[in-house]
């Protein structure tokens, strides 16, 4: 019987889950911000909406480029930190480093 698989070591960096986090975030705002123009004056064949929809599309209106480039500078620097720190959280350098210790 085989021992047990080694567990995926992609988000032992914590600054790799929060890149992914802030990248989702990012996709979603520029994928809403692209859709809020049709949301704000829909086709004369649709009937207008109302409610909470119309409420985001105006907010990702007035503050979607503020909202986009706050994002992007989240992803840049949680990037450099993943990068960074790699590293400290890769399995290979922590057995590396209590060798260099002992």
């Amino acid at each position: 019987m085989a021992g047990q698989p080694p567990r995926r070591s992609v988000l032992r960096n914590p600054f790799f889950a929060i890149l992914l986090a802030v990248s989702t975030l990012f996709v979603l705002t520029v994928l809403g911000y692209l859709v809020s123009p049709y949301v704000l004056a829909p086709p004369r064949a649709l009937p207008p909406r109302e409610g909470g929809s119309l409420a985001l599309a105006a907010w990702l209106d007035r503050n979607g480029p503020q909202a986009l480039g706050i994002e992007f500078l989240l992803m840049s620097v949680a990037g450099i930190f993943a990068m960074a720190t790699e590293d400290w959280f890769s399995p290979r350098s922590r057995s590396r480093r209590l060798d260099n210790q002992s």
